[in-house]
């Protein structure tokens, strides 16, 4: 199993340079070659997946390294998901790498394969984790349109004509696109914190605790987004500070998911 997960590492880095090298190159064959490379990193990853959670017997998401991969798994299914309903893979150059990364963080930790709690054995965990990090992915999608946009932007107020530019897509459809986006996570995200609410009042082992930093910040986090929509809708906030709002929600977001576990005490294990 080592090796598969170890495969999938170096697929997901193979797809990350040749997406790379798409934008320096501008061929349509390494376009398509990083795609369908991905595709299959994803599905190894997918059947490692499900072999890890025989293996283990509960879901794979009770320590860092199976949130770690998991959260991987999201941004490349995102990712997918996007570039076939839009045909836009140029997004897959900034996030098929923070899938990579994430996976290369998760080759890092140990594994913890020693039985967890009775309260994590459950389908309420499944459920909440799967829809907390989906709406992470996108989040990372929209990060990927937002900093898009931004080039693209730059490129049509310096007059500049290179190639990185002219396969970038114009600013309204990376701005609608990264809108969706968000849209899809808070959704997400919403679902996901909901469905942590009722576990925890369901299950007694676990205390729901509001003053729980990871608590705050992730609804923090999906306040940003929520009020970002809000603002959208009621102002027409539309364009760069759409693009830059996105780039704030990064953050938050991997301050939600890792910071807040490296420096405050929190009920939540990652």
């Amino acid at each position: 199993m080592d090796f598969l997960f170890l495969l999938t590492l170096l697929i997901y880095l193979a797809a990350s340079i040749f997406h790379a090298l798409f934008l320096t190159t501008g061929d349509r064959k390494i376009d398509r070659f990083a795609y369908w490379i991905t595709i299959g990193g994803f599905a190894l990853h997918s059947f490692y997946l499900v072999l890890r959670w025989l293996r283990q017997g509960e879901f794979p998401m009770a320590y860092w390294y199976d949130s770690a991969s998991f959260f991987a798994w999201a941004i490349i299914l995102i990712y997918l998901c996007i570039a076939h309903l839009t045909r836009l893979r140029t997004v897959g150059s900034f996030v098929v790498p923070a899938a990579f990364i994430a996976n290369l963080i998760a080759y890092t930790l140990p594994k913890g394969n020693a039985a967890v709690s009775p309260a994590l054995q459950n389908y309420w965990l499944i459920t909440h984790s799967s829809f907390i990090f989906l709406a992470y992915a996108a989040f990372v999608a929209a990060f990927g349109f937002g900093l898009m946009y931004l080039i693209e932007e730059k490129r049509i107020r310096e007059k500049k004509h290179t190639l990185l530019y002219n396969l970038l897509p114009a600013l309204g459809r990376s701005d609608r696109i990264g809108h969706k986006c968000i849209l899809a996570g808070v959704i997400l995200m919403t679902i996901g914190i909901i469905i942590g609410v009722f576990w925890t009042r369901n299950v007694q082992e676990v205390t729901w605790k509001w003053v729980d930093p990871k608590v705050i910040f992730t609804i923090a986090t999906w306040l940003i987004y929520v009020l970002q929509l809000s603002i959208r809708q009621i102002f027409g906030w539309y364009g760069r500070k759409t693009a830059y709002s996105a780039i704030v929600g990064f953050a938050a977001v991997l301050f939600t998911y890792a910071g807040v576990n490296l420096f405050l005490p929190s009920m939540h294990a990652f």
